[in-house]
């Protein structure tokens, strides 16, 4: 099935005159994440960033990817990681991945960094 997927992307990325599909791209199905506790996800990876939604304790969302930005501390606990949640109308929203069951990429794997997307 991902490799079906990855054929596709491919087809279309050289349809749409990009000239070739970004092997970096993490490809559906993503990963599963779980919040542990209500977490802020933002339109960045800051909390300067502004809040879009909440996701309360014991949400599961598809995991995108993860990168680096600010340093968020809670709990006791200090990461610079946050995962990508959503990418719905074109934007990305992200949440610190303190607030996720896992490790400090919320169990994602180190491949699936988000590369700029």
């Amino acid at each position: 099935m991902r490799v079906l997927l990855g054929s596709l992307f491919a087809v279309l990325a050289i349809i749409a005159g990009t000239g070739a599909a970004q092997a970096d791209v993490p490809l559906p199905p993503y990963p599963q994440v779980t919040t542990w506790a209500d977490v802020n996800v933002r339109t960045c990876e800051s909390t300067a960033c502004p809040v879009a939604w909440v996701m309360k304790a014991g949400t599961t969302a598809n995991g995108i990817c993860w990168t680096r930005g600010e340093m968020v501390q809670a709990y006791g606990i200090y990461n610079d990681v946050w995962i990508k949640v959503s990418s719905m109308d074109g934007g990305r929203y992200l949440a610190s991945a303190i607030f996720f069951v896992g490790d400090n990429r919320a169990n994602l794997p180190y491949e699936n960094d988000c590369g700029g997307l």
